[in-house]
């Protein structure tokens, strides 16, 4: 009788726990700049991340019990997830395979504004409405003082790509009232040809993605003679790699950037 009552309070205290598990939420991100956004936004829910974060300031702060996987199903399971949040870009396979264990959200990729508004809508869907409207909020005031100062700029890359007509920074630069130079290339990304940038004179060149702190291939063309000399004659402002990773979620330092255009020249370090 004895064994009997302790083996029925055992399985108790087992739907117990996996009741306060399942009441808890738990939500475990699938991709890098979800980390970003959900470490920022929604630490208290957030148990997992992606080993590409692993080293995120604060997850030894506000989200030190915040655990980092490695993509698997085994390992995003072992969190316990009453929630993962995955995008575009998660492998589908994937998601198909967490559906049948835990609810899934695939959060918009934007590219347009309509997108962009649209992945607002499923984080405020997700209970994060205050976190939104800040949001929300500081892009309006940051974008009216732009509006204020029309430009044309035109964006370079390494590998001489730009962002062209329908890109997210063209999105962007056309609800700020300015004018991207090299949407006139086509769409999406595009690539730059010298000859055409030396004879723009836009207001502004945004040098974005190149690593200022090691050596990359793709960075070398901006070490050209003639470009190099066109530059010293520009206005710059500098979107760091970091930044322009995940534009989105960083959209309040993309435009930070925009705003704080930097009147020095830029430094050419051969060794970046």
């Amino acid at each position: 009788m004895r064994f009997k009552r302790y083996g029925l309070l055992a399985l108790l205290l087992v739907v117990t726990t996996d009741t306060s598990i399942a009441q808890q939420q738990r939500w475990v991100s699938l991709n890098q700049c979800v980390d970003q956004l959900l470490l920022r936004w929604a630490p208290q829910q957030l148990v997992g991340i992606t080993y590409l974060s692993a080293d995120e300031p604060l997850l030894k702060t506000t989200a030190a019990h915040v655990t980092a996987h490695n993509g698997t199903l085994e390992s995003i399971l072992a969190l316990q997830p009453s929630r993962v949040i995955a995008t575009a870009f998660t492998d589908p396979r994937l998601v198909k395979q967490l559906r049948e264990y835990t609810q899934v959200t695939r959060l918009a990729q934007p590219q347009s504004w309509a997108d962009y508004k649209r992945w607002r809508q499923q984080l405020i869907e997700l209970g994060l409405e205050e976190q939104v409207s800040q949001h929300a909020a500081k892009t309006r005031v940051q974008l009216a003082r732009l509006k204020s100062q029309p430009q044309q700029v035109v964006f370079v890359m390494p590998n001489q790509w730009s962002w062209g007509e329908g890109s997210w920074a063209d999105t962007l630069i056309n609800q700020a009232g300015w004018q991207n130079l090299s949407a006139a290339e086509g769409s999406g990304l595009v690539a730059l040809q010298l000859e055409q940038l030396l004879q723009w004179q836009p207001d502004t060149v945004i040098l974005e993605g190149f690593s200022e702190n090691s050596f990359a291939l793709a960075n070398s063309w901006r070490h050209h003679p003639l470009l190099k000399q066109w530059l010293q004659q520009q206005r710059v402002t500098v979107i760091d790699s970091d930044k322009a990773a995940c534009p989105v979620v960083n959209i309040g330092l993309y435009l930070d950037a925009l705003e704080q255009v930097q009147q020095q020249r830029v430094s050419y370090d051969p060794t970046t």
